[in-house]
């Protein structure tokens, strides 16, 4: 009887209490979304792109707490206008694509700037052997009820990847700042 009695009470209870549901889970929908990079060689701007890139994203902005993104991008997808710079960047001195095949970044915390729609996600980016926190900056929009669009940045220092090494670990010729800037546009499944 007492085991009956405990059970209704559970029972009870679990129908008093809801169990908190994980954010609503988002897909990218790759042929809208990009991931950008800029940077100064020479005193001029160089920018390319990583074309091959994935996410894992749950979000809501109501549970911040349960909202998390992880982003993994496939280094040697990476691509810029001049074929010479393409190639170099995949080398051992810069992403050693063969040797680190994709960057990782993994958000800890998500926190949204107040009466708006700027948000900030603390975490961490896996790049080469290095895992650098990182903060990146975005602002969100719902077009319609299953859509989101995240626009954002962040800066990176090359020298804490150890991205660029040998001749090109000084910055004289390609300064250390390099920008990175994304649009996601995914869809709730």
């Amino acid at each position: 009887m007492q085991k009956i009695l405990a059970l209704i009470l559970a029972f009870s209870v679990a129908l008093a209490f809801p169990a908190f549901a994980d954010a609503p889970a988002y897909k990218i929908i790759k042929e809208k979304s990009y991931l950008k990079f800029y940077a100064i060689n020479n005193g001029s701007p160089v920018e390319g792109q990583f074309k091959d890139f994935s996410a894992s994203i749950n979000f809501d902005p109501e549970k911040l707490a349960d909202s998390k993104i992880n982003i993994e991008v496939q280094t040697v997808s990476v691509a810029t206008d001049y074929d010479e710079v393409a190639k170099n960047l995949i080398s051992k001195d810069w992403l050693a694509t063969s040797d680190f095949p994709k960057a990782v970044f993994t958000s800890k915390a998500i926190t949204r700037m107040p009466s708006s729609e700027n948000y900030y996600a603390d975490g961490t980016l896996k790049l080469r052997d290095k895992n650098v926190p990182v903060v990146i900056n975005f602002q969100l929009q719902f077009p319609g009820s299953k859509t989101a669009i995240a626009n954002g940045y962040v800066t990176l220092r090359r020298s804490d990847f150890g991205i660029g090494q040998g001749q090109w670990s000084k910055d004289d010729v390609v300064k250390n700042e390099v920008r990175v800037e994304f649009r996601v546009v995914a869809e709730k499944i």
